[in-house]
């Protein structure tokens, strides 16, 4: 047993290096990290799992941005129109019937924000800014990432099987990846297995859903700290990695496009590989098992529901 975070170490660095190479899809480098960390107990040498799982997330928001210059700002404006109005209903739905449902089924109040302000938004990264606007415990945040990682694992390979079969078209495909799958990790995942408009759109849709976090954690800050004492002020995370998205956008605007993009794509479908394959590894059996039932029915509830409305709509309306 000993010997266990060693070899997973060296398994991990040999996936690594794949998912580089482009030869590790993002469904697949997933998988992947999930067995690892699963059966190395979140343990590894010499690289401790808490630094794993930010290094994912660094890695993840850098090819975000790298993914902006494949994208001219006139493409990302047209995109974000698009689902605009489908977006912000889903954000304040999910919101309010999360809500609700948290008091339903008396759970903590904190507990009852994160989920359903994950679910709303983008997952992790919602988790993270709301949680740290309402000073939610560590417990309860990581309960909350576990329960939307196992969700995100799922529709990584969920959705793809459901949009060939019902043969959506890649813009319909990429919105509803944005509207339903929660982290922009797996949202990317999904639609780099469907098409490149279908990622396009997916990143696009997505991004402009991630912008929501800002007015979201003030709220939720605003809440939590209404009857609450001077010192407790509201502390909220600016997504800088959206703003410099937005910004690489722009600048793709003077790149020779013919020639960058296939280039640029390449690298960020494998930085996006890696960092899911990392995220992956970062969760081991004490997060899955930490779950408290009523917390996980509740993202499974909502996680459906914003899943089969956002598919009907999208379905039948683009």
């Amino acid at each position: 047993m000993s010997n266990t975070p060693k070899i997973a170490f060296w398994i991990l660095l040999l996936l690594s290096i794949t998912a580089l190479l482009g030869w590790l899809n993002a469904s697949y480098a997933l998988a992947s990290g999930l067995i690892v960390g699963w059966f190395a107990n979140n343990r590894y040498q010499p690289i401790e799992s808490s630094s794993l799982s930010k290094w994912a997330s660094l890695l993840l928001k850098v090819a975000i941005v790298i993914l902006g210059f494949s994208l001219p700002v006139t493409e990302l404006l047209a995109t974000a129109k698009t689902g605009f109005g489908l977006t912000v209903a889903v954000i304040v739905g999910t919101l309010l019937i999360g809500l609700l449902l948290g008091k339903a089924f008396k759970l903590n109040n904190e507990i009852a924000w994160l989920i359903s302000s994950g679910t709303a938004i983008c997952g992790g990264s919602a988790i993270a800014a709301v949680g740290t606007s309402i000073k939610a415990s560590a417990n309860n945040m990581a309960l909350c990432l576990a329960i939307v990682f196992i969700l995100n694992a799922v529709a990584l390979f969920l959705y793809p099987i459901i949009g060939h079969w019902l043969e959506l078209s890649q813009l319909q495909f990429g919105l509803w990846a944005a509207i339903g799958i929660h982290d922009t990790s797996s949202v990317v995942g999904a639609a780099s297995q469907y098409g490149e408009q279908a990622l396009n759109v997916a990143t696009t849709t997505k991004l402009s859903r991630a912008l929501w976090i800002i007015p979201v954690a003030l709220l939720a800050a605003f809440i939590a700290t209404k009857k609450a004492t001077e010192n407790q002020k509201a502390k909220v995370t600016i997504p800088w990695f959206i703003v410099l998205f937005i910004a690489a956008s722009f600048i793709s605007n003077f790149l020779p496009m013919d020639t960058m993009r296939p280039i640029i794509q390449f690298v960020a479908k494998s930085l996006f590989a890696l960092s899911l394959l990392w995220m992956g590894a970062s969760l081991n059996k004490a997060n899955i098992l930490s779950i408290s039932r009523k917390a996980f029915l509740l993202g499974i509830i909502l996680w459906l529901l914003i899943s089969t409305l956002g598919l009907t709509l999208v379905y039948w309306y683009y």
